[in-house]
């Protein structure tokens, strides 16, 4: 085995800690190789001559949580950066952001569980619970405390309905008509159509560009997806997850869709070659998509035709359902989706299957 640096010893644990002075202070820090440990050194070192280094016994929650967050800079997708942020300074930071890690009880973790959920769905106070516990826990493993006060604290018993009978909502045949009616109006007509009528997650939309049609082989190439960064600028990168790489048939409606997406672009030059922009120009995104549906409801409500409020992924949800509706079989849909596992699209869907069974054993002829 290598010998160890001046000031260096290996912990019971087997991490590696570091101790070394400056200016007559004392410092450790605490690593799981020779290598991170030589580069905690030097940014600490930096830190000190700034003079921004905190010691970890006065170290805060919010200031830890910044640590955390610049430390997953390097592999998590700028989207997920920003909802964690979103979670945190709304519903952590408020009650113990300013609290020092070190002195954080259980009880506070339980009272921060209890406030959260009174006006946060099960799901998402779950998320906020599961976010906190793996900074504690990374807290952990850095030692900045040697146990973690979340440790042992459950998640909430989800009660709730089914995914398929809450937000999972797919519109009624009425609706749908009622609403594309009203939406044709709108400069993101199109898009919401081939979302309609492909059960493309927005993003995957956003991501398109002309190449990835292909009248050839008469299917569309789903490859990558829009996402966006921590500051809100728009990437393109990989679909969440290898199932999401597909390939989605064409059919006639679908290729009218785009059709008149080509004659809306006209003889615009577009460096990215992108089948949708933005209205002045850029990668769509889902909130300007979602506040051109809003729009539409309002203006449905206006007319005495009113729809349950939805978002563009109710219109993923409504392909899937009409699909299974018409008698598709689960298994292909499944691929179209770019679902993992059958498994998740029955649970999404299975509330759809009854009418179709029936109508599939009226239609069975079984002689005797």
């Amino acid at each position: 085995m290598a010998r160890l640096g001046a000031g260096t010893r290996k912990r019971a644990d087997g991490t590696l800690e570091k101790r070394f002075t400056v200016d007559g202070k004392r410092y450790s820090i605490y690593a799981k190789t020779s290598k991170e440990l030589a580069q905690k050194e030097q940014e600490i070192r930096k830190k000190i001559e700034a003079g921004i280094y905190t010691d970890n016994r006065n170290l805060t929650l919010d200031k830890y949580f910044e640590e955390w967050l610049t430390g997953k800079r390097n592999g998590t997708k700028g989207n997920t950066l920003k909802t964690y942020k979103s979670y945190y300074y709304k519903h952590v930071s408020p009650q113990i952001g300013g609290r020092k890690v070190q002195q954080i009880e259980r009880r506070e973790i339980l009272a921060l569980r209890k406030d959260i959920a009174g006006h946060l769905s099960v799901s998402t106070c779950n998320t906020v619970l599961k976010m906190l516990k793996v900074v504690l826990n990374d807290a952990v493993q850095y030692t900045v405390i040697s146990k973690s006060p979340a440790d042992g604290i459950k998640a909430l018993k989800d009660t709730d309905t089914k995914a398929a009978e809450t937000y999972h909502r797919a519109l009624t045949e009425q609706e749908q008509k009622d609403f594309m009616q009203e939406m044709a109006k709108d400069y993101y007509y199109e898009f919401v159509s081939l979302l309609l009528c492909t059960g493309m997650r927005s993003g995957e939309a956003a991501a398109l560009t002309w190449d990835d049609i292909d009248y050839k082989q008469n299917v569309i190439h789903i490859t990558k997806t829009a996402s966006f960064n921590e500051d809100g600028t728009a990437t393109i990168g990989s679909p969440k997850s290898e199932a999401g790489k597909r390939d989605i048939p064409l059919n006639d409606t679908i290729k009218d869709i785009l059709l008149r997406q080509r004659k809306k672009q006209g003889s615009i030059v577009q460096i990215e070659n992108r089948v949708f922009t933005a209205v002045y120009g850029g990668i769509v995104h889902n909130h300007a998509v979602n506040r051109a549906i809003s729009d539409a409801l309002a203006r449905l409500e206006e007319q005495g035709r009113p729809i349950q409020h939805f978002t563009a992924h109710a219109l993923r949800d409504t392909f899937a359902t009409r699909y299974i509706e018409q008698g598709g079989n689960p298994q292909t849909l499944k691929t179209i989706l770019g679902h993992n596992s059958l498994a998740m699209t029955m649970d999404l869907y299975s509330h759809v299957l009854p009418n179709t069974k029936q109508k599939e054993m009226d239609n069975l002829k079984i002689v005797l």
